[in-house]
């Protein structure tokens, strides 16, 4: 990935793609720009980032050993939008870190205007943590992040 200070906003790249006459010349502005980094090598770097054992990260996200120890191996590359939340969790991340996150992997960031997410954002704003945010959306007729 390119430098963060360097990087071109989301609609500077969406104008690119707009204004050239063939995906090609496009593709080619915009190649820097893309993320082209596996979950797997996602997960490794910001552990190693953060200075985060795996087994703590594995606690506090709730999942179970097998299934996160095969997300962070590569073995599993796809996981539902609720999993990465739960390792935004896990990561001990502030919402910001949470939203970039969840737009690296490709899924939908957290959005107000959707109950559920609204409850998650106050979660991640107020630094709680995956139990405390699992109370808070049951209190509010949602469903919690973890399943057991």
């Amino acid at each position: 990935m390119s430098d963060m200070s360097n990087e071109k906003s989301t609609g500077e790249l969406l104008e690119i793609i707009r204004e050239q006459s063939s995906f090609g010349s496009a593709h080619d502005m915009i190649r820097s720009e893309q993320i082209t980094e596996t979950l797997s090598e996602l997960l490794n770097r910001t552990a190693a980032e953060r200075g985060a054992k795996l087994s703590d990260i594995m606690k506090r996200s709730g999942l179970k050993k097998a299934y996160f120890y095969s997300l962070f191996n590569g073995t599993r590359t796809n996981p539902a939008r609720d999993i990465l939340i739960q390792l935004c969790f896990g990561f001990e991340m502030s919402f910001e870190e949470a939203q970039s996150f969840l737009t690296s992997t490709g899924a939908a960031p957290l959005y107000p205007r959707i109950p559920r997410d609204s409850v998650l954002i106050y979660c991640f704003q107020h630094l709680l943590t995956l139990t405390e945010s699992d109370i808070l959306l049951l209190e509010n007729n949602e469903s919690p992040l973890s399943k057991e």
